[in-house]
């Protein structure tokens, strides 16, 4: 060809795209574009891509025959070896353990022809279309399978439904494969994509955009510009004139006016035949959205990004959630209030989310205020404001992190929600971080006994350690989708030295420290030297105050230090027992200054 091949490669799990840039230095002939982006995140991709005369698409499994049916570039699937399934079946502990492959042909045929060779008993269950998934996957979970072995598509739903997952992901020789194969496709169709390009250029001219369908709805041209301040809106935008196509007459010309998020588009459409071929043509002018953005401390999400955040978590790939699926069935059968309390770490957000996406008003928003980001301004407009979330009705309100409110702006909440009836409005959710004993003070019970929370007290992950094999590898597979290295497992001594490791901060030192393993792992075994090394670092960096790690909420420091100190004290003393020795040795003072502090304090109470 007379120019470089443009090649869109639409990779389904991250670590593809550095195996992707790594190729692409082997090939002087081909312009590389990376995404990321799974099924329908996939093909927005490539609907968003359309208009950049890319050549060919590359993809994967699943979201490769989507973008198929969904764009008309050609697209090629990078395949799956026989060596990208051995990988993960000895990751999933296939030789010892009961474990099953699903998936479409692309994966299962060559498993099929494996399975005679191998030493593992390994069940396969080929399927052929994605509405399958969920009941083939029911089924296996009532059978006791340990794990899953699958594709992307496979993979998310698995996951959603609590079960062991393993994405089989692809190598450096199926991606080659799949350049070879473009780099073919597009020699032989030389001439067609040079016309095709020349033709775009012309119409990308026009003051007007230009989307053009087929009479299937498959996306066949587009115009829209990735620098056009309504670009986010692309996807919305295809899927409103999609849904006109059947509005177009056969013979003339239509008019539509449609308003969005403050937009108004002007829209004209035609049908046009070629060769026998009908597609449906739409040219639109579209005005400027205003600037906008979200308040610090308070975000707005719908069901999918909270889905997509909540799936993609430590804590949802590392704790049996499956153990509080009973619970939140049972607070969801109403909209009470929620209380979530439990140490740092241990996943109050998340569980926070799960309860949403069981709720039956998950199609409304999730709202989060956040209290240690909140700002005086901003507190004030939560309070105040006609536009506060809290003036709003049937959400799910997250609260989180309460105790970092001081104790006037907690009453201050407390009353909002009891004289606005925020909590009968609105699912109202709120989040405490109780002490290692996981107690909660008597400002946390005022909102528990006026508001009729329920109560959830979260597990640490020391109380999860007999299942850290398990969940280990269940995290290890998470980060190999985003890692160009392949890490198998780990030691039995480093498994272990982790077994032994207190986990002050719970699940999220876990996600800290697996991943900086993985970042140092020099095989495909992470050794004992490895995890000493990085438990090292995590000691040196844990606050040695023992108020830092325990208190319930944060310093007030409008006060003097005298006052600050005696609080240190009382706190450090009621997780004691009351025990002044334990307590001088964990404040490292002497007990004579700790009795002269106490003396102080009781001197100084209100009678």
């Amino acid at each position: 060809m007379s120019s470089k091949i443009r090649i869109l490669a639409i990779a389904p799990y991250a670590s593809m795209k550095s195996l992707l840039t790594k190729l692409a230095k082997q090939y002087p002939d081909i312009d590389l574009t990376i995404t990321v982006g799974d099924l329908k995140k996939g093909v927005e991709i490539a609907q968003n891509n359309f208009h950049e005369n890319y050549d060919v698409i590359i993809s994967r499994g699943g979201t490769a025959k989507l973008i198929q049916q969904s764009v008309s570039i050609p697209v090629i699937e990078i395949k799956t070896s026989a060596y990208d399934i051995l990988r993960t079946l000895k990751l999933s502990d296939a030789d010892t353990k009961k474990v099953a492959v699903i998936g479409f042909s692309n994966i299962t045929e060559n498993l099929l022809s494996l399975k005679e060779l191998l030493p593992y008993k390994i069940d396969v269950f080929a399927i052929d279309r994605t509405d399958e998934i969920i009941s083939v996957l029911q089924n296996l979970k009532s059978s006791s399978y340990y794990a899953i072995l699958c594709d992307m598509i496979t993979y998310t739903t698995a996951r959603k439904l609590d079960m062991n997952a393993f994405l089989i992901t692809s190598g450096i020789e199926s991606i080659r494969t799949a350049f070879d194969t473009s780099i073919l496709y597009c020699s032989n169709y030389d001439h067609m994509i040079s016309e095709n390009h020349f033709l775009r250029q012309l119409l990308q001219g026009k003051d007007t955009q230009t989307i053009v369908f087929t009479r299937d709805g498959k996306l066949f041209y587009s115009t829209l510009l990735n620098d056009e301040p309504y670009i986010n809106d692309e996807p919305y935008i295809l899927d409103m004139l999609r849904k006109k196509i059947d509005e177009v007459p056969k013979c003339g010309k239509r008019r539509f006016i449609h308003r969005q998020n403050n937009l108004l588009y002007s829209i004209q459409a035609q049908r046009i035949i070629s060769d026998k071929i009908e597609y449906t043509a739409f040219y639109f002018n579209v005005s400027k959205p205003p600037l906008s953005g979200n308040k610090c401390g308070i975000n707005y999400s719908n069901m999918e990004e909270v889905e997509k955040d909540y799936l993609n978590s430590t804590y949802s790939i590392a704790s049996p959630i499956v153990q509080l699926n009973n619970t939140i069935t049972q607070i969801n059968q109403n909209l009470y209030p929620v209380v979530i309390s439990g140490e740092e770490g241990v996943g109050k957000k998340q569980v926070a989310k799960a309860i949403y996406l069981q709720s039956p008003i998950k199609k409304q928003p999730f709202i989060e205020i956040n209290c240690p980001l909140l700002s005086d301004k901003i507190w004030d407009y939560l309070l105040n404001h006609h536009n506060s979330p809290l003036c709003d009705a049937g959400n799910t309100i997250f609260i989180k992190n309460v105790n970092a409110l001081c104790r006037y702006q907690q009453k201050q909440l407390l009353i909002a929600m009891t004289d606005m009836e925020i909590w009968k409005r609105n699912r109202v959710i709120l989040s405490y971080t109780s002490s290692s004993k996981g107690t909660l003070n008597s400002d946390m019970m005022k909102f528990i006994n006026q508001l009729h929370c329920f109560i959830i007290t979260l597990p640490t992950l020391r109380d999860n350690l007999s299942h850290m094999d398990s969940i280990m590898k269940l995290y290890l597979n998470k980060l190999n989708m985003n890692m160009e290295k392949q890490i198998l497992g780990i030691s039995p001594d480093a498994l272990q030295m982790l077994c032994k490791f207190s986990w002050p901060y719970n699940y999220i030192q876990f996600n800290r420290v697996m991943q900086n393993l993985a970042v140092i792992s020099k095989g495909p075994y992470i050794s004992s030297d490895e995890v000493q090394e990085v438990l090292n670092k995590e000691k040196a960096i844990s606050p040695t105050s023992f108020y830092s790690r325990y208190s319930t909420k944060p310093l007030d420091l409008s006060r003097s230090l005298s006052e600050i100190n005696k609080s240190i004290v009382r706190e450090v003393l009621e997780v004691y027992g009351g025990n002044q020795t334990k307590a001088a040795e964990s404040l490292d003072i002497s007990r004579t200054t700790l009795w002269r502090l106490i003396k102080s304090n009781k001197s100084n109470a209100t009678p």
